[in-house]
């Protein structure tokens, strides 16, 4: 009897220690505290070594740590997990989650194919529940931009545009409408290109992006007063990005002169950046 009595008291204790693990790891993941999310979830996972959804969540943590290699290993023991727990002759699981999740690990590391095989993977089943994320398909066009196929980018990004405008989310349809835009220019579809780039120039009024793009596809046909124009109202009457005092920040005047940010974090086309890069340097 009193064995029992302590073997209860035992798991009791387990659960509870378990489950204020659980609650602190929440808690420190959105306060980002993440150095203390991941030890948590590490603390978990060895109270729980065969439940694979504590390896996907800290292989979130470790992706936003910028730890990939690790993230990815985490991810791929979860999918190994999850393919033995419910894979079978008619059922194959799949976490799109933690696919798309995985495909950013990879963008981490540039190994752009594998990322682009993960979005793929995550944009086929969701699709056959009848649903297509347009995050993901905008994140699938940036793989596309990054190993030049521009084509596809344009495609996937236009595709985003559309879904993100039919939820009425502005600010997702604006910024796949921009990457949009980038790549008709990429592609030598000018005229298409700044006439998009119009329409989101208005719709956006805050943002320093597509007027930066414009002065320089402007400047680049000659047009050099209508470039100056949109580069003047970017860091005269934007500069900071905020639309209102006080407001969030879009982006900034000053960014874009740093051309390496241009092109491999905002994901501008090489051509583009030549172009913007010509006209600061000339104008």
């Amino acid at each position: 009897r009193p064995t029992a009595m302590a073997a209860r008291a035992t798991a009791t204790t387990t659960t509870d220690e378990f489950n204020a693990l659980e609650r602190r790891a929440k808690r420190a993941y959105y306060a980002r505290d993440l150095k203390r999310a991941r030890e948590d979830l590490t603390a978990i996972i060895a109270m729980e070594p065969e439940t694979p959804e504590w390896r996907e969540r800290r292989a979130q943590v470790l992706v936003d740590m910028k730890l990939f290699e690790e993230a990815i290993a985490d991810y791929d023991e979860a999918e190994r997990m999850y393919r033995a727990m419910y894979d079978d002759a008619t059922t194959t699981y799949k976490s799109l989650g933690m696919l798309s999740n995985r495909a950013l690990a990879y963008e981490g590391l540039s190994r752009w194919d594998a990322a682009i095989a993960d979005y793929s993977e995550a944009l086929k089943y969701s699709s056959m529940m009848g649903a297509t994320p347009p995050y993901v398909l905008n994140s699938r066009g940036n793989c596309y931009n990054s190993i030049g196929e521009y084509e596809k980018a344009l495609d996937d990004y236009s595709r985003a545009a559309g879904i993100f405008q039919q939820s009425r989310n502005l600010s997702g349809a604006i910024y796949a409408q921009s990457n949009a835009a980038l790549m008709l220019a990429e592609l030598g579809r000018i005229d298409e290109a700044i006439e998009d780039m119009e329409k989101v120039k208005r719709r956006a009024a805050g943002s320093v992006d597509m007027r930066a793009a414009l002065a320089a596809l402007y400047w680049s046909r000659g047009e050099e007063q209508r470039a100056e124009d949109n580069w003047n109202w970017s860091c005269t009457a934007i500069n900071s990005g905020q639309m209102v005092e006080g407001g969030p920040v879009l982006d900034g005047c000053e960014l874009y002169r740093d051309y390496d940010w241009l092109g491999r974090i905002r994901r501008w086309p090489p051509s583009m950046v030549q172009k913007f890069k010509r006209f600061i340097e000339l104008s």
